[in-house]
């Protein structure tokens, strides 16, 4: 790796640390601090407990200000060559702009790679586990795994009409059983079959209807075809561990998960527009280190008189504050269907990449 490479990235490293540490201080301060202290003063919470609720806080925070971090790295740091005439002699010495901002680039991109990394694999997990001691300690008991008056309602992808649909009075994931059971089969987009048991169990990869009745249905009518005490349904009902996704919030989800859970509500007739908003932010949102990154590095190596730290701070407050306030409204907006849930999450990494690259070439070689 050459010098002038290692001696850049040296200076962006501490001023990224203090980025990270001074938001992720401000997310807390605001946010989190308040939230934890109302469950210690309103329940019985150990500060063990106390302490697992709070680094379990922290992965979702960490993604939101990794791109301040290194908003607030590369303003800095380059303000800071720029100042002392390093960008100066770099130039004397045969470096162009465009080659002296490669470094800022790299750990852009590296942090961005990070963070999608962080939400991918981390934040999921984080924001489960804190959900159930959360339930735990405000309701004494584990969140139940269990789903009242659940319906299901795929569609057929040939037919546009309904796949089945069920409806059980009472799922329970952990056992695997469901109670009070109706399911109406269709072919071809009407109904076909309506079957109805006192409850059902999943075994060997089958739902296992139990003490019921099985209609055939025609032209409207109800003609009572059996009764049994037990049948195997065929239609392709979920396994319990499939139905469960239903019960999480989408904020415990991966990309893989919500991916499959955003294509079951649109099987089932539904837009999803929120939580396809939600998946592409879970790429926008870190990958906006590398974005802020490319508008900083220009913006520092802009000539300031005055201001140093103080200048770079203030600055980066002003970016991230009309950064997330784009980010509110597509959010918003794409969460309604107004605009492409896509470009709700991406809208403002957009418009910042775009007004990166404008300064880029203004900044000449």
């Amino acid at each position: 790796m050459r010098i002038y490479f290692k001696y850049i990235t040296r200076e962006l490293i501490q001023p990224f640390i203090f980025g990270i540490a001074a938001f992720t201080a401000i997310f807390v301060g605001t946010d989190t601090i308040f939230r934890l202290t109302d469950l210690y003063t309103r329940y019985d919470i150990g500060l063990l407990a106390l302490l697992e609720l709070f680094l379990l806080s922290l992965p979702q925070i960490i993604v939101y200000t990794f791109p301040m971090g290194a908003l607030l790295a590369t303003i800095l740091a380059y303000s800071r060559l720029n100042g002392d005439s390093e960008i100066t002699a770099f130039r004397a010495g045969g470096f162009s702009l465009k080659r002296l901002i490669v470094p800022a680039l790299a750990m852009g991109l590296i942090v961005s790679l990070g963070a999608i990394g962080i939400n991918e694999f981390l934040v999921p997990r984080a924001n489960y586990r804190f959900s159930l001691l959360e339930h735990e300690f405000r309701h004494g008991e584990a969140r139940p795994r269990t789903q009242h008056d659940l319906f299901l309602t795929p569609l057929d992808r040939e037919s546009g009409g309904p796949d089945f649909v069920l409806y059980t009075r009472r799922f329970d994931a952990v056992l695997g059983e469901m109670e009070t059971v109706v399911l109406q089969e269709y072919q071809g987009g009407s109904p076909a079959l309506l079957i109805e048991a006192e409850r059902a169990v999943w075994e060997n990869d089958n739902w296992h209807f139990y003490n019921g009745y099985m209609y055939q249905i025609r032209r409207g009518e109800q003609i009572p075809q059996m009764e049994f005490s037990e049948y195997i349904v065929r239609s392709e009902i979920d396994d319990p561990e499939e139905i469960a996704r239903l019960d999480r919030d989408v904020d415990e989800m991966n990309m893989q998960e919500l991916s499959s859970y955003i294509a079951r509500k649109r099987a089932e007739g539904q837009q999803a527009f929120e939580e396809r908003v939600l998946w592409h932010q879970q790429l926008a949102i870190p990958f906006a280190s590398f974005i802020f990154a490319l508008l900083a590095a220009p913006l520092g190596l802009k000539p300031r008189r005055e201001g140093g730290s103080a200048t770079g701070m203030g600055l980066s407050v002003i970016i991230i504050f009309i950064y997330y306030g784009i980010m509110t409204l597509g959010d918003a907006l794409g969460s309604q269907g107004t605009i492409p849930p896509w470009l709700g999450a991406w809208g403002q990494n957009i418009i910042f990449l775009t007004a990166g690259l404008i300064m880029l070439y203004k900044i000449g070689e």
